[in-house]
């Protein structure tokens, strides 16, 4: 299976009591960041940049744990920054699983071997491991030579130790087709769990050129498109669909919420109107419907599947022809 199935049965449960309560924008998950700071500077990443001022913040234990309960989201993602140099961070994983919750941790693996000597495989957690690429491609984003090869080396490991694993891979200009192709036929061999694969997304923050346009997106994601036939491939397949241009999406940015020591980030995780104390300050701050529909120019070319997903989600039976393909990728 792509996705595990109590994490697909708790996700409905969770969205079939939200909307018995009548609520219309709620969160599905929470993009936890407990601090900003990296021990590697990508390319791509808009955060080393965007909080260079509060780098060396950390969220305190207790915030990090009581912003799960607030937002209430049934999946934690917990990133950043490197969320594995968080200095609370088996804590917080095992408090989170603890309030069980599906919690996945965002890493670039390096410091990888030190956290699973302290935190024992869980149904309830799985490792997202950053992969943009193969050997050549993946070091020049994150800027290190070696990153590549201890990626494939903590995949191996982790799967051996009986962790569920996950990849994420982020899609830049410069990346051809056939590497993609390459890069996902080499995970499925080494029996990763599930792949994401997203279109590079451009920050507010930065101005370099490595992002994708819109028009560049449907040749490369084709390919993609294809090979979620026989590779666990994540992303769904209406989401697919969307980024090939076969259909469009409206956005849900409120399915995908962010935490981080400066507080709730609003309207989204790419845009920042500001930081809020709360989450009930940031929801009730934010016109929804004025980002869902993507009015705010800074939208233009976001296809990011954290906003576009969710509205998957959310349309989950409405149209019974994309259920059933949902149902029959997400059981493969």
């Amino acid at each position: 299976m792509r996705m595990p199935l109590k994490l697909m049965l708790d996700l409905g449960r969770y969205i079939r009591a939200q909307r018995r309560r009548g609520e219309k924008y709620f969160p599905l998950v929470l993009m936890l960041e407990p601090l900003h700071a990296c021990n590697l500077a990508c390319l791509g990443c808009g955060r080393i940049v965007e909080y260079k001022e509060t780098i060396r913040d950390q969220m305190p234990l207790e915030e990090a744990l009581g912003s799960a309960e607030e937002a209430g989201a049934p999946i934690i993602s917990i990133c950043g920054g490197e969320p594995l140099m968080y200095k609370h961070i088996v804590p917080l994983t095992k408090g989170l699983i603890g309030q069980r919750r599906h919690v996945q941790i965002c890493t670039n693996a390096l410091l990888l071997e030190r956290f699973i000597r302290q935190v024992e495989p869980d149904p309830y957690l799985s490792f997202n491991i950053h992969l943009d690429g193969m050997r050549e491609t993946h070091d020049r984003v994150v800027d290190r030579a070696g990153v590549f090869d201890t990626c494939v080396r903590a995949i191996k490991l982790l799967k051996e130790r009986g962790y569920r694993v996950q990849t994420n891979s982020t899609i830049y200009r410069e990346t051809s087709a056939e590497e993609i192709e390459q890069l996902i036929r080499m995970l499925g061999d080494l029996g990763v769990d599930g792949i994401l694969v997203t279109p590079g997304y451009h920050y507010q923050v930065l101005n370099n050129d490595i992002f994708l346009k819109n028009g560049e997106m449907p040749y490369k994601f084709r390919q993609v498109r294809k090979l979620a036939s026989h590779y666990k491939i994540m992303n769904t397949p209406v989401y697919l669909d969307y980024l090939v241009g076969d259909r469009d999406l409206l956005c849900s940015p409120w399915t995908t919420v962010t935490r981080n020591p400066q507080g709730w980030k609003g309207p989204c995780y790419l845009i920042t109107n500001g930081h809020y104390k709360t989450f009930a300050q940031m929801h009730e701050a934010t016109d929804w419907e004025f980002y869902r529909t993507k009015q705010d120019l800074r939208c233009k070319d976001c296809k990011l599947h954290s906003g576009f997903e969710g509205t998957v989600a959310l349309e989950f039976g409405s149209n019974l022809k994309d259920s059933w393909r949902m149902v029959r990728h997400y059981l493969w």
